[in-house]
């Protein structure tokens, strides 16, 4: 290499150099204009990082001691302190475990709570079933007409079946009418119209 080159080369690397250290000056400038910030953001992440992973551990313990708690209660029904662990853990869980019961004993009082909780899917069944409990034909029918209803059609069929069964044949096969063909409950719709008939 010959001295010129050598010079040029010397140029260049003290220009990287001197552009390596004005990098290096501006960084350090920018650390410590914003150091409080960066070391508050980076704290504020590891926090919430560490509160996540708590809250994720507690919940899943709660599952875990919520499910082990259902189990007890369809063991024995009467173990009180897993009832009271279910309602505190798993209040969803609770809600679906206290319709069980109510389905087991028929019982109307608990199915006019279920009707109360912040559950819909509950509330429908509940009210369904209430209705046919007591044996409510007007319930049925406004169950079956009031829109998103899930057992809509057994409604219909349940309030055609009162109303046959009241001597009201041409009501009871307006309810029943209203049964789309489609419908898994279309047979026992026929079949209904049929009972009516002979009546």
């Amino acid at each position: 290499m010959s001295a010129k080159e050598n010079l040029e080369y010397i140029k260049k690397e003290l220009s990287s150099e001197e552009q390596f250290l004005e990098s290096l000056i501006k960084a350090e400038k920018f650390y410590k204009r914003y150091r409080k910030p960066l070391l508050g953001g980076l704290l504020l992440l590891l926090f919430l990082g560490v509160g996540y992973w708590g809250y994720q551990l507690k919940r899943e313990h709660d599952l875990k001691v919520s499910n082990e708690a259902y189990a007890r209660l369809l063991q024995n029904p009467q173990d009180a302190q897993a009832l009271q662990i279910l309602q505190e853990k798993n209040p969803r869980l609770y809600q679906l475990y206290r319709y069980q019961e109510a389905l087991k004993r028929k019982d109307p009082k608990l199915f006019k709570e279920l009707v109360q909780v912040d559950e819909p899917i509950l509330q429908d069944l509940a009210r369904y079933h209430l209705a046919v409990l007591k044996k409510d034909q007007k319930g049925l029918s406004r169950y079956a007409k009031g829109g998103e209803a899930l057992l809509q059609e057994m409604a219909l069929l349940g309030s055609g079946w009162l109303l046959y069964e009241r001597g009201a044949i041409s009501q009871g096969h307006q309810e029943i009418e209203l049964v789309p063909t489609n419908s898994p409950a279309a047979p026992f719709a026929a079949l209904l119209r049929h009972y009516g008939v002979g009546r």
